[in-house]
């Protein structure tokens, strides 16, 4: 039945895409600016790119910004767009990249704002001004460009005149007087002492949150269901995820990309060929579980995280630890993306990622391109999200070839997330499986199987998690490489038939570090590693092959897909149960 739905997917016209908003054509010039690391300047230059966008939107293809980064990812994507575009470039100040956009008539105003200089940590609760969100809210609706205190001289001399002093409101204040102005197709949120991202808030309208206050959940509330959350902002991620995922929306963790306007401008299909942005499932006619063997699928992912897949995943100053790791491809591997997110924000990214894979590289969609607990989306809504969601997500995977999902819920097995389950199951047929792991901890289901049923009388398998290869946590099923290695080969093999107890889905954590194991020693991989340095260890992909070179022959390291398959092969339920 299942390779039956695969061919007539492959055979049958594709579903459109849903995009989450409006995209601006390409641009026919570019002004490339320096990288700004004082947020200040940074904001600054995230609301001139922003203003563009939206000139794009509304009269057609014009002037546009790049920030030029040190990084090898957004360097390489930038010489294939100018390659495929030909956008007269011109580097440019800061300055005068205002005095362009200015003159222009893309900027009516300044919003000014008081920069939060605290010393709290980033991204966590505390007091903070609000100020740089107002601002950042107000400035697509007036058409003006964010501007801290301290660069108000700047505004002035470029013939700027102040549109609001933001300073003295706050994002209830906000909301309250100009919500009508707001668009209702996404929210944003932000760190008042970050920048990143804001461009696209700013283009599109959106209202921006710090992700806690009165303001963040009316502001969720406001917007149409399953719609994208913007940005990341200050409140722990389980407490601004629980209220987005309530209220039907998704977080896209999107916090620290660069370029969005222009990345955003390529569209698959017309820009970015479909070719490139799917992955070819190898042939695997008669594939069967084999007595004796326990199975394992190992796999890697911050899926829902955006902007790490558009930073350090690739290339930058950490991908040698993750997808450019020079050793990627050694063993059976899969890896979490989000390739709904990166369809509409940056297609080129993800084209980048799958027309790089190699033979043993699998793909697994997490949530399709957001974050949000399945069991309790849109919980205080009347629409069925999930279903929704789901609708939206099967073109994603039709284009992709990628028909595995992976979820985060907060109850794996309760009802509501087999309902959740069941509908996304119904919704995309020739869905291989999902792989389900629990926000605390990730390896609660002990990798226990459900099955659920699908589209045209296909029954989909709900795999748990059943250890995580994660650092000092203190939890026996979630541990280092060598320990997980030692649980793997103490499982269950199949025998005259298979069942759930063969075969087991384990996390890498992405963040975790450790040493390179040593013979006969369980803990030494993790024994002194310090987790917040890179001095005297390592991360991300080298734990898969340190904890497989530990497996016994007995068990195989297998891919996401071909692990679902060999379980619907050999684990499958009787007819009727």
């Amino acid at each position: 039945m299942i390779a039956f739905l695969a061919l007539q997917l492959l055979l049958s016209e594709p579903v459109p895409l849903h995009e989450w908003l409006p995209h601006p054509p390409p641009p026919t010039e570019l002004l490339v600016v320096p990288f700004e690391g004082d947020t200040r300047r940074g904001l600054l230059l995230e609301s001139l790119a922003g203003l563009a966008e939206r000139h794009a939107l509304d009269h057609g293809p014009g002037t546009m910004l790049w920030e030029k980064l040190d990084n090898t990812d957004y360097a390489r994507w930038l010489q294939a767009f100018r390659a495929a575009h030909q956008p007269k470039c011109t580097d440019v100040t800061l300055e005068a990249a205002l005095r362009e956009l200015v003159a222009l008539g893309m900027v009516k105003g300044y919003l000014l704002y008081h920069f939060d200089g605290s010393n709290r940590p980033l991204h966590t609760l505390g007091p903070h001004d609000e100020s740089a969100n107002v601002a950042t809210s107000l400035a697509g609706v007036l058409g003006g460009v964010a501007v801290a205190e301290e660069l108000e001289p700047m505004a002035q001399a470029a013939g700027l005149k102040l549109l609001v002093d933001c300073r003295t409101l706050s994002e209830s204040d906000c909301l309250a007087r100009y919500g009508d102005a707001f668009a209702k197709a996404a929210v944003g949120t932000g760190e008042p002492r970050t920048r990143n991202a804001r461009s696209l808030m700013i283009a599109h309208r959106l209202f921006v949150s710090s992700g806690t206050g009165e303001a963040y959940p009316r502001s969720l509330a406001r917007c149409e269901p399953d719609s994208p959350v913007i940005g990341w902002g200050i409140a722990p991620e389980d407490q601004q995820t629980l209220a987005s995922s309530r209220a039907g929306l998704f977080q896209t963790a999107t916090n620290w990309c660069h370029n969005l306007p222009v990345l955003s401008s390529e569209r698959p299909g017309r820009d970015i060929p479909w070719s490139s942005l799917h992955v070819a499932e190898p042939s695997r006619p008669s594939l069967q579980p084999e007595r004796g063997k326990h199975y394992v699928c190992l796999t890697l992912t911050d899926g829902d995280n955006i902007q790490w897949m558009m930073g350090n995943f690739m290339g930058g100053s950490e991908g040698h630890y993750y997808y450019g790791h020079p050793r990627r491809g050694e063993i059976p591997f899969t890896w979490g993306v989000p390739a709904e997110g990166l369809l509409e924000l940056s297609p080129r990214t993800l084209s980048d990622i799958l027309t790089t894979a190699r033979p043993k590289d699998d793909f697994v969609l997490y949530s399709g391109g957001g974050y949000f607990y399945p069991d309790l989306y849109g919980s205080a809504r009347v629409e069925d999200c999930v279903a929704l969601h789901a609708r939206r997500l099967r073109p994603v995977m039709e284009r992709t070839g990628i028909r595995v999902l992976a979820f985060n819920f907060q109850h794996w097995d309760s009802d509501a997330a087999l309902r959740a389950c069941a509908a996304m199951a119904r919704q995309m047929p020739g869905l291989l499986g999902i792989l389900a792991f629990q926000y605390y901890p990730y390896s609660a289901g002990d990798g226990a199987i459900h099955w659920v049923d699908g589209a045209d009388g296909d029954r989909v398998p709900v795999v748990s998690c059943r250890y995580t290869v994660w650092a000092k946590t203190g939890r026996p099923a979630d541990t280092t490489p060598s320990r997980v290695a030692a649980l793997l080969n103490g499982l269950p093999t199949v025998g005259d038939t298979a069942s759930a107890a063969d075969f087991s889905w384990v996390l890498v954590h992405a963040w975790s570090r450790f040493r390179a194991p040593k013979a006969g020693v369980l803990r030494d991989d993790e024994d002194e590693v310090p987790q917040d340095s890179d001095q005297g260890g390592s991360r991300g992909y080298d734990a898969a092959p340190w904890t497989a070179q530990r497996l016994d022959p007995h068990v195989v390291p297998v891919g996401a897909a071909e692990l679902l398959e060999l379980i619907r092969a050999g684990a499958a339920p009787a007819a009727g149960r």
